[in-house]
């Protein structure tokens, strides 16, 4: 198979004139029971009745092993089933030439519907494009029930003669076995074990292809011999939940391609909208792109390059719905962040994730709403485009330093008067004192952690007790984080196989005791499940949290779930000249997986 992108660019680079055909033009066929949209390049089948993606072709070639679809989650796994077929855009007189047709399912009181949303899901076809776009919108009329859903996505599965390569970065994309090879489950149930062939004895795991969603937009497969790759694209996450640091599954094996709409792993929220609330959420759009002719790197080279442009184009003009505003009817917000800490004068905003979200609750608890993100530049600079019109709060946080800004009230408008100028705002953040010491680094992971970068493989709470005989004792000014600090406070199993809480110490040492005063210990959190710690100081306890935390990251693979922080103030009159010891004990046992996953840890004492 020869795309005619392929052919254009071997012509040009021979020095051969380039004449490129007209795009076929864009067929809508509608059937009894299926409809069909093809523009010479894509074809796409479509069930009228459950909107299910029956067939999908990419020049003739079917890619699908089993139709694809919609879901959503409330317990029960939800799939549209009684559908209206509407047609939004007929190539046949629409001015772009494009086939858009919608599946609508309206909620039905009593007959067993589950949550009560309507639900619509958009298929679209341009001509000239190897692409199906898609898109979905939920609705909850006032008159509606409380109504709840955990997660949605979109799911597909390749072909396995096909595909033989995930990819969902550079550092994970390599091929994986067919999915008729056979699997244990090691526990949890989505650690696989391949039991036969020549990945035998090795782990799978959907965790281990989760990805944060800040700075993601593409991920797919891609077949070594076929060389055609098949991704899942899009151009913004601002209708991802959970903000920039929230991780979505992507891929995994069995030639699984997701589009995720909403997603509670990991500790985020889903979607709950009470009684006698109107919301409405647009999901998208995303693409489902098709590109031939290289080895699996190439392929991903050239989707990235496309995410990129799609990033370039949002908002994309083709779409025409009213809960979508086209670009006109968008507005933009910039400025410039300062950092002014005098206890680390060279710390900057370089980098910094900067957003507008809702006021409350924590934007990594945000799902009813969008969310619009962006990088601040070296210079702390940043601009947030395309954001719907409203009153959002500004968000800011930056690897080095604890905490975030905030500045509410923030109006974005649209049209002409439709760029918001925050100016420079200066981030001062907290001190209670003078630090004394410091153990990891601000970042929101555990990454700078004993594993924290070979996290994603199964059993880690297992090597616990062997990297840890007798727990974690670290010594300020010795120990080494990277050797001598683990990625999470595990449980550890006892003789009796029952599972224990851990107790671990920090030394350290002070050349004179505070005489008066608070001394405050600084504790953020990557993440915490089920967790009950305690913290004690020379014996002495100062500071207790009872079961927090529900993001099940250690269990997931991951090194970061749900960002928290606590301070823990205590008389500084607890210390003592010399050797001091800080114990902090991780009580809740009962289970492997009940641990707390720290990021940062500081002790300021009274005194600037």
């Amino acid at each position: 198979m020869v795309s005619l992108l392929v052919q254009t660019a071997a012509c040009a680079m021979a020095g051969t004139p380039v004449s490129v055909p007209a795009p076929a033009p864009v067929i809508l066929d509608e059937q009894a029971d299926r409809v069909v949209l093809a523009n010479g390049i894509i074809s796409a089948t479509i069930a009228r009745r459950t909107g299910e993606l029956l067939e999908l072709r990419y020049r003739g070639q079917s890619v699908l092993s089993q139709p694809a679809y919609l879901d959503w989650h409330d317990g029960q796994s939800r799939r549209l089933s009684d559908v209206r077929l509407e047609v939004h855009a007929d190539p046949r007189s629409g001015r772009d030439g494009r086939a858009e047709i919608a599946l609508v399912q309206l909620w039905k009181s009593g007959q067993g519907g589950g949550p009560a949303f309507d639900v619509t899901l958009h298929y679209a076809l341009l001509p000239g494009e190897p692409a199906l776009r898609i898109f979905a919108v939920f609705s909850h009329p006032a008159v509606y029930p409380e109504a709840a859903f955990a997660q949605s996505r979109f799911v597909m599965r390749l072909r396995d003669d096909l595909f033989d390569t995930i990819s969902v970065d550079e550092e994970r994309t390599h091929t994986l076995p067919p999915a008729a090879t056979p699997v244990e489950a090691l526990g949890p149930k989505e650690s696989l074990r391949f039991t036969d062939g020549p990945w035998k004895g090795r782990v799978t795991d959907k965790y281990h292809y989760f990805t944060d969603a800040g700075e993601h937009f593409v991920h797919g497969w891609a077949g070594s011999g076929t060389k055609l790759g098949c991704w899942i694209l899009y151009g913004s996450t601002e209708d991802q939940n959970g903000g920039p640091t929230k991780q979505h599954n992507t891929a995994h094996w069995e030639r699984i391609l997701l589009k995720i709409l909403t997603c509670g792993h990991y500790g985020a929220a889903g979607v709950s909208v009470p009684q006698g609330e109107v919301w409405e959420k647009f999901y998208g759009p995303w693409a489902i792109w098709f590109n031939e002719g290289g080895n699996p790197q190439t392929l991903r080279a050239a989707a990235v390059r496309q995410a990129e442009a799609e990033r370039a184009a949002w908002p994309p003009a083709w779409v025409e719905h009213p809960a979508f505003p086209p670009a006109a009817a968008r507005g933009r917000a910039e400025g410039r962040l300062v950092v002014r800490d005098s206890q680390a004068p060279e710390q900057t905003a370089a980098g910094a994730w900067v957003g507008l979200a809702a006021p409350s609750p924590d934007w990594q608890q945000q799902s009813t709403g969008y969310q619009y993100w962006t990088r601040a530049d070296a210079e702390g600079r940043f601009a947030i485009p395309a954001v719907r019109p409203g009153r959002y709060t500004l968000y800011a946080f930056v690897d080095g330093v604890l905490g975030e800004f905030r500045l509410d009230g923030v109006e974005v408008t649209a049209g002409a008067t439709g760029t918001t100028r925050l100016g420079e705002q200066v981030w001062t953040p907290v001190r209670y004192g003078r630090q004394a010491w410091e153990i990891g680094r601000p970042d929101r992971t555990a990454r700078e952690f004993r594993h924290g970068d070979d996290h994603r493989q199964w059993g880690l709470w297992l090597a616990y007790p062997k990297d840890f005989p007798d727990d974690v004792t670290y010594t300020i000014g010795e120990s080494d984080p990277r050797r001598d600090w683990n990625f999470a406070q595990v449980t550890r199993q006892r003789p009796d196989g029952a599972w224990a809480g851990t107790t671990w110490r920090v030394n350290f040492d002070l050349d004179s005791s505070p005489a008066k005063g608070e001394a405050v210990l600084r504790l953020a959190f990557a993440g915490a499940h089920n967790a009950s710690l305690r913290v004690r100081v020379n014996g002495n306890e100062v500071g207790e949290s009872n079961w927090f935390g529900r993001d099940n990251a250690v269990a997931r693979a991951g090194i970061h779930g749900q960002y928290s922080a606590r301070d823990v103030k205590f008389a500084a009159t607890r210390l003592h000249t010399g050797r001091n010891v800080l114990e902090l004990e991780q009580q809740a046992g009962g289970a492997p997986f009940r641990n707390v996953m720290y990021d940062y840890l500081r002790l300021e004492l009274p005194g600037e």
